[in-house]
């Protein structure tokens, strides 16, 4: 699913997203391929993957902790900048998957808020891998 998402976000990067872009088919198949994978790989992230590296890391005992609780010890170990970063990601994929925008300039904005989300996506994933080694190290 990441690396799917990765190379659909390598393409989106490479275009001028505007009006025109919708009229190849091929370009529409990209970015709703990115669309899904990125609401997949948010959905993973915030219902799985946290708590799971909480609970193996020791950061917590319980994995049923309120997502509130969560958010606020990633922020303490420094995974995500803040919580307002994770809701922003969570905000952006719940936009993409409660409406189909008809204008092109809303689709288009829904697009570059996803890969802005997917980045940010990314940068927590990479945080979380740099944790886990650090902590490999230390043990």
């Amino acid at each position: 699913m990441m690396v799917g998402c990765e190379i659909d976000y390598a393409e989106l990067k490479q275009q001028t997203i505007a009006s025109g872009f919708f009229d190849n088919y091929k370009n529409t198949r990209i970015v709703n391929s990115f669309l899904f994978n990125y609401s997949k790989i948010q959905d993973k992230v915030g219902a799985k993957l946290f708590r799971k590296f909480l609970y193996v890391e020791k950061g917590i005992d319980n994995e049923a902790l309120p997502m509130k609780d969560i958010l606020n010890i990633l922020e303490k170990l420094q995974i995500i900048e803040n919580v307002y970063e994770w809701d922003r990601v969570r905000e952006i994929r719940n936009n993409l998957s409660h409406e189909y925008p008809y204008s092109i300039d809303e689709r288009v904005e829904n697009i570059e808020l996803a890969m802005e989300g997917y980045e940010k996506l990314k940068k927590i994933y990479e945080n979380i891998k740099k944790y886990c080694n650090l902590s490999k190290e230390n043990k």
